[in-house]
């Protein structure tokens, strides 16, 4: 098993043993304030803020939505790492 798949896999795990599904889960991202765009995008329909950076080159996102399983959260984590730039905290 590659340590990509391996990773992704202990991550599921983690979330499993620490969620009860469904519940509220918080996604916290960092992005280009150029793909912010991009990033609402995906988030359409959940609830999240936005605080930009002192130089306006970055912006934070935090997005708290009903997740029903591990699946969903990592289906969004999966979608953000296609945007350059992202980061997922």
């Amino acid at each position: 098993m590659s340590k990509a798949l391996e990773a992704l896999e202990t991550f599921r795990s983690t979330l499993e043993e620490h969620h009860e599904w469904p519940c509220e889960y918080t996604f916290k991202f960092i992005v280009p304030s150029q793909s912010l765009g991009e990033l609402k995008s995906l988030l359409d329909g959940i609830v999240h803020s936005e605080k930009e950076s002192k130089t306006g080159k970055y912006t934070s996102v935090t997005a708290t939505a009903t997740a029903d399983g591990s699946d969903f959260v990592m289906n969004i984590y999966h979608k953000a790492a296609t945007i350059e730039g992202c980061i997922s905290l």
